[in-house]
């Protein structure tokens, strides 16, 4: 799909939830616009009110987006408030690349370069654009009510959730670990391949195939066969098998598939289900090195575009370099380390892209 067009601020505030996913409330937004939407930002107002606060959560993005413009929307409960932290934001990132600066409360907006004073004080009304939210709707970017319910979606299970699980959880780590490495291989393609297709026979993943997955992920070369493979094409479906599995697994067993989850997620432009991700995660296991890997590329502002470009190795990323694909792809890989698939299969992955396309 091309691009969203955002032409007004009444526009920009009509679809941002949907950007996000969820109803903002004390967030500081940043759209970064070239001259379509190239990505947002996020950030809680309270990490953003100092100088060195925005720095250390903001501070990449002037670089890492040359030659864009950024429109900057404070939604807070307190909006004339809020204007504070859009000075400094202006003040940092350069007032010549600053479209707009609004604060909002969702009802009305203020712009801090309004020259009026009656401007000033009442503001302007927000009048939602019904056609930007129905573009939103259609592209699949539905809104829930706030974030705590976005991030509820990677929560886990509660104890009795997870006492319901436990047979299925011990049927499951049974019946990986008696597999082979190849088994092992063949396993994986075969659910991937299952993956692929969920969104062709409209049949999600099944929950004992998705902890079938989780278990798999358990194998360090398995996790890095996924995040080495994880593609934008593939990022949409394996986000909805990935949620699937960590709403049923303990907390030892969810530091790998949450940032799986969260590098498909950010691979498929829901930066704010790839954050809640990372923040479980690094609760977790925050010496992960794929975890330190999507970390570094969220904080750095690194649009999922540069994926197919940089070298996927996540020892290479969490240490912040970032080198062309090529001089990854001509390395050796240890054997089974990809998802494997059959001819057959890889023929109806190329019927089914040729569909999606028509």
């Amino acid at each position: 799909m091309p691009p969203v067009r955002i032409r007004s601020v009444d526009q920009a505030i009509s679809i941002i939830p949907h950007l996000l996913g969820y109803q903002p409330d004390e967030d500081l937004l940043i759209l970064i616009i070239n001259p379509g939407l190239v990505c947002t930002v996020r950030a809680d107002l309270d990490e953003v009110r100092t100088p060195s606060g925005f720095m250390t959560v903001l501070g990449p993005l002037a670089a890492r987006f040359p030659g864009t413009e950024f429109l900057m929307v404070a939604w807070s409960r307190e909006p004339r408030e809020a204007r504070g932290i859009l000075a400094i934001a202006e003040a940092l990132l350069g007032p010549e690349r600053i479209v707009d600066a609004v604060s909002t409360d969702g009802r009305r907006w203020w712009s801090i370069y309004c020259q009026y004073s009656e401007c000033a004080v009442e503001g302007h009304e927000v009048v939602l654009d019904e056609e930007v939210r129905a573009e939103a709707v259609y592209r699949g970017m539905g809104v829930l009510p706030d974030r705590r319910a976005l991030a509820a979606s990677v929560a886990g299970p509660t104890p009795d959730e997870l006492a319901t699980d436990n047979a299925l959880l011990i049927e499951t780590a049974q019946w990986a670990a008696a597999l082979s490495r190849q088994d092992i291989a063949d396993e994986l393609g075969r659910i991937w391949d299952q993956i692929e297709h969920s969104e062709d026979t409209e049949e999600p993943l099944d929950l004992r195939t998705a902890l079938r997955l989780a278990q798999l992920s358990c194998n360090e070369d398995v996790a890095l066969a996924q995040w080495l493979n994880t593609t934008k094409e593939m990022a949409r479906p394996l986000v909805g098998a990935w949620v699937k599995a960590i709403s049923h697994l303990p907390d030892e067993m969810a530091a790998t598939p949450l940032v799986l989850c969260g590098l498909a997620a950010w691979l498929a432009g829901d930066g704010a289900l790839e954050s809640c991700c990372l923040e479980r995660a690094s609760g977790l296991d925050p010496d992960l090195v794929i975890f330190q890997a999507l970390d570094l590329l969220q904080r750095n502002a690194v649009h999922p575009s540069a994926w197919a470009e940089i070298s996927p190795d996540p020892e290479l990323i969490s240490r912040g370099i970032l080198v062309p694909r090529e001089e990854f792809d001509g390395l050796d890989e240890p054997a089974g380390r990809r998802p494997r698939r059959t001819r057959r299969a890889a023929k109806r992955s190329r019927a089914g892209r040729r569909r999606r396309r028509r």
